[in-house]
């Protein structure tokens, strides 16, 4: 088969490489479209945090049809559409048997830890996955389970998201991003977005945001939310930018407010006053991708179409090499798709 491998730091090959077996309870998966994300760009340059070791084949997210299956699945059948869960528990802790895939201590990802999904087959575990939706296309379902999916974790999971309540989604024009600000207005609150370009204050308007600040036009976004807000300031901050905007985050907050971080891409460490956290009583929360039991309420969602992935393009996977400058391009809105053919 086809697939994108890394055997040394910085270089992607597109090479012939054997067909994944399968084992009693995997699936065996023709992937059809794979989703880009940051940390396949980390990998492939060797500066994961958990990098592991070469030869890797890249590649987070993905959807297509299974191709065969082992003899214990009966979730799925051959032929069926699926979109892929990356996250790959242990499968014996008390996490994992709750379906709490974000708090097993041995969880590790697709494309991060094992093989990925730029490739045209993939041998996963039966549980990984999942019966997509006819609604969405191979592009879109690759653009859309482990954004909202995420989103979903850090706003409602981790973060208790009201109706009523006011958002700040710090980064707004990521695929994580964009998921936040439509699963956010969809939920009933009111957005705030940041975003680096003016070009993409209209956009992030078109999908849920009532309010857009540029962080590079303002000395500090948290005071300018703070002025959207009369002064009081948001009840929540979706972050997944890291360490660079976590202050100003916490400047946009109100007392009592809560903050959700997950993603570094911005520094992996801040310098944070402490006594702002202090007096304002602001509680911090980490997050991690997200759960297969949020995996209906999500995909429920999608297949109505009360929120929609935001693709900003699309790449054969033998033009690997422009997807990832894309993917990196401070231009970019949505998530950056390969398609496999």
């Amino acid at each position: 088969m086809k697939a994108a491998i890394v055997r040394q730091a910085g270089v992607v090959e597109i090479d012939d490489v054997p067909r994944p077996p399968i084992g009693e309870g995997e699936v065996l998966v023709r992937l059809r479209a794979a989703g880009l994300n940051r940390a396949d760009v980390l990998v492939r340059d060797g500066r994961f945090a958990e990098q592991p070791p070469f030869p890797i084949i890249l590649g987070v997210e993905g959807a297509g049809d299974v191709a065969a299956v082992g003899g214990a699945v009966t979730n799925v059948e051959v032929g069926q559409r699926v979109v892929l869960l990356p996250m790959l528990g242990c499968g014996v802790c008390d996490a994992c048997r709750s379906d709490v895939d974000s708090r097993c201590r041995g969880l590790k990802f697709l494309g991060e830890h094992t093989d990925g999904t730029y490739a045209e087959y993939l041998a996963v575990p039966a549980r990984n996955a999942v019966p997509a939706p006819d609604s969405l296309t191979y592009v879109e379902l690759a653009a859309s389970l482990l954004a909202y999916l995420t989103a979903w974790h850090m706003l409602v999971t981790r973060g208790g998201l009201q109706a009523g309540e006011t958002v700040l989604v710090v980064g707004a024009g990521s695929g994580v991003g964009t998921a936040a600000v439509q699963l956010a207005a969809a939920l009933g609150a009111r957005v705030v977005a940041t975003t680096g370009t003016d070009d993409k204050r209209d956009l992030l308007r078109g999908i849920g945001a009532d309010e857009v600040v540029n962080y590079r036009q303002v000395p500090g976004f948290g005071a300018a939310v703070r002025s959207l807000t009369d002064g009081r300031g948001v009840d929540l901050v979706h972050n997944s930018a890291g360490g660079a905007t976590i202050q100003e985050s916490i400047r946009a907050l109100r007392p009592g407010g809560r903050l959700i971080g997950m993603g570094s891409h911005s520094g992996p460490h801040a310098d944070i006053d402490l006594y702002s956290v202090y007096r304002h009583e602001i509680d911090f929360r980490g997050a991690h991708a997200g759960d297969l039991r949020e995996v209906p309420d999500v995909l429920a969602l999608l297949a109505a179409g009360k929120v929609r992935p935001v693709v900003d393009s699309v790449f054969a996977l033998a033009d690997l090499v422009r997807a990832h400058e894309r993917l990196v391009s401070p231009d970019r809105f949505g998530k950056v798709v390969l398609t496999i053919d």
